[in-house]
């Protein structure tokens, strides 16, 4: 049989039609796979920001300096937003950078002063038209003596550090 110029061979047209069944169908696999796989991709990501934003407003995520364990109070409030200085064993941090040893900086307080006094500089720049607050988180290691923590606790209000927050675990009631 010919149709036109082209000759047409018996079973060609039916195996044509199958070919091209067989191609829609693909098609149709495709588009519906490419659009579920967008729609998950979508709710993770919603997922994520969620995730971020809630972790990033939350108070409750205080670092603790590693070798710092805190000492448990009844009654506890949410830590507010400033550097902490930290005093443990194993030496002072300052915002988890080490300044040198409880030892050394009872001596020589100077490394320490110089740093208080870069952060509150760095603050009174971003805060042109603020007052500074003198706000300042302190982690004291549960086992040193409270002398030691006074000392340094008598310090910081001569770099215009006068509300001192002391970090503790919440033992509850």
């Amino acid at each position: 049989m010919a149709i036109g110029s082209q000759t047409l061979k018996v079973g060609t047209f039916q195996k044509h039609l199958l070919k091209r069944n067989q191609k829609r169908k693909a098609r149709k696999r495709l588009m519906i796979a490419g659009l579920t796989l967008t729609s998950m991709v979508d709710m993770f990501s919603l997922l994520v920001i969620f995730l971020l934003q809630s972790f990033a407003t939350s108070p409750e995520l205080v670092m603790v300096t590693k070798g710092v364990t805190l000492p448990a109070a009844i009654s506890a409030q949410e830590l507010m937003d400033a550097p902490v200085l930290s005093l443990s064993t194993e030496g002072v941090f300052l915002d988890q950078k080490l300044i040198g040893s409880v030892d050394e900086l009872l001596h020589n307080p100077e490394p320490l002063m110089d740093k208080l006094s870069d952060l509150r500089d760095l603050w009174q720049k971003t805060h042109p038209t603020e007052k500074f607050k003198g706000e300042i988180s302190l982690q004291a290691h549960k086992d040193l003596p409270s002398t030691i923590v006074s000392q340094f606790m008598g310090m910081l209000p001569s770099q215009n550090y006068g509300l001192i927050q002391m970090a503790v675990v919440s033992k509850g009631r």
